[in-house]
This record gives C-alpha cells, structure tokens and sequence, in this order.
C-alpha cells in the first residue's frame, strides 16, 4: 500500500467519547483508492486500522475504526456517483481491486492529480518542472467526460498552452463565430497576463439558425492543488465585455479531486455555475465504456507512469 499521507493527516484530539477527528476525510479515501488503484490489492477495514495504530496516528482501535467506517461509507458514495461501475468492489469489511490501473487511466489519472493534497513534497515529483501537459490532459478528459454526458452539446477547447499559443483575440473570432455572437469590447484585456482569459473550455447548445443566444457555459479546468485561488476564473464581467452574449452565459469549474457533500455544496455556491469534481468527469464511463479514445489513454498513461515510480510505499 502507499506510504501514510503527511499532509491533513494528524492525531485526533480529545478523548473518548470527545473525540475529534483532525484526518481529512477526502484525503484518507484518496489514499485508500490509490493504495488499491496503483499496487493492485485488496483491503480490509482491519489492515487500514492496523496502520494507523502501527504508525501511532491512532491508540484506540475502536476510534481508528470509527474513521474508517465514515470512509467506507465516503467510498461507496463515490461509487454511486460514477454509476456503480469503477475499477472496485465494495464488501461490508473490505475492498477489492478489479484490474490495473492501466485500465483505468481516467480514475488513475484524477487520484494521481490528487496526491499533492495527501503528500506535503509530492508536487515536485508530480510537475517535474513541467505543469502545462498535466492541464492539457486534463482539459481533454474534461472535453469528451462532456461530449458523452451531454452528447447534443458542443465543447470547444480554447485554453492557452506551450504547445498551443493561440492568441485571445483568435480564441474571441472563434467563439463568436461559433455562436453567432457580436465581438465586444477586446482591447483592454489584450495583454500577456491574459492568454487565454481563464477560459479554457466553451460548452454550449447550438441551434441551426446560428443566431445567438443559445445556452453556454464558460469553463476553467484547475489540476493543481492551488484550484480553490481559481474559482474566479473566467470572469463574466470581462467576457461580456469581450462578447455581447444576448443570452448571459454561465460559469462552470472541473477539478480532478473528490470533494466530500458538505466542500462540494459550497464550491458549487461559489462558482455560481456547474461545478464538475472528479466523480462528475468519471461518471461519463455511466454512457460508454469506452469513452477515452486510445490516443488519450496512450498519454494519460504515459504521463502517469514516471509519476508513479516515485510514489513511496508503505513499509511494513
């Protein structure tokens, strides 16, 4: 199994029955679905109790499992949330791999995004100097989670890349062209500050007619861990300024993490638009298995795979 998380990961405090517990949920899941994902084993209830007592993050057993039951019921909730098909099995005591993590590169992909919250020094591992094809992946699985979840809408990638320096007032012509919307504004957001304006997804609903006014939703897609700094992005102030939408757009955010009800009713509120977390994006394996095309799977693996040889394991 992975190496226990250093970060969100401490001691309770106060004593039985006052107890708190200071172990972020998400954070423990995430650690038991990549410890199951990545060395493709099973576990118990009892193996997962008996670290936390081995590595002296808990003294009483009882309360260590108490935690874990709150996990499991975490853990079968996310299940639901993609469908009830995942790369696992669910027992009363106990979880069970159900293939590789290879043939899970989508799942694989968001709980590798997820492990700088579960490992204070594992953003340098997980970046190697390079963060623009991490977000470029990510946006593409975003792009074709929506495509198959909402199969009458059109996504359109527009986000700003090494690779792919397109310039805004470009990234402008091609919306508005696309849906059939006057140019507003441009020139006072113009600079290089700006690139790609905080849009990097445009999803809307096309009509034949190409007249405007048709349902859209400006996306930012955030992978790193600093997501919660981006939940202004795109401003609709700027953009319809940039655009004369006749219709408002609305705002939507994907991130690669797994927010438990509670984080996710607010981020939602604070978005103000469509929040997809990673069990949303997951959940297009619901409409087709074989959502991810075999390009895509290639370089989500590919990425993933140096990544991976350097996270640490437990050591019993």
């Amino acid at each position: 199994m992975l190496a226990l998380p250093t970060s969100n990961f401490s001691q309770p405090i106060g004593t039985p029955p006052e107890i708190e517990h200071t172990i972020e949920l998400s954070v423990l899941c995430d650690w038991i679905e990549g410890s199951v994902l990545f060395d493709n084993e099973d576990l118990s209830k009892a193996d997962i109790v008996d670290v936390l007592k081995e590595e002296e993050v808990y003294d009483d057993p009882d309360v260590a499992m108490a935690l874990v039951n709150d996990a499991w019921n975490e853990l079968q909730d996310r299940l639901v949330w993609i469908g009830g098909k995942g790369p696992f099995s669910f027992f009363s005591q106990s979880i069970k791999s159900e293939g590789s993590w290879e043939e899970n590169p989508a799942h694989s992909f968001c709980i590798l995004l997820s492990m700088p919250q579960c490992y204070d020094n594992w953003s340098t591992a997980l970046y190697q100097g390079d963060y623009s094809e991490q977000g470029r992946l990510f946006e593409a699985l975003t792009k074709v989670s929506i495509e198959h979840q909402f199969s009458d809408w059109e996504v359109y990638p527009t986000g700003w890349s090494s690779k792919n320096p397109v310039k805004l007032s470009n990234i402008v012509d091609e919306i508005a062209n696309r849906l059939g919307e006057i140019k507003g504004e441009l020139q006072p957001w113009t600079n290089p500050r700006t690139k790609d304006g905080g849009l990097d997804l445009l999803c809307y609903r096309p009509f034949l007619d190409n007249r405007g006014g048709v349902p859209v939703y400006l996306m930012q897609c955030a992978s790193g861990k600093d997501w919660e700094n981006k939940l202004h992005r795109p401003n609709l102030n700027v953009w319809t300024k940039i655009i004369k939408f006749m219709a408002k757009p609305r705002k939507a955010f994907a991130i690669p993490f797994a927010l438990p009800d509670k984080k996710f009713k607010a981020t939602c509120t604070e978005v103000n638009g469509m929040l997809l977390d990673r069990y949303r994006i997951l959940a297009a394996g619901n409409y087709n298995t074989e959502w991810i095309s075999d390009s895509l799977k290639t370089d989500i693996i590919d990425w993933i795979t140096p990544r991976l040889q350097k996270l640490e394991r437990y050591d019993e």
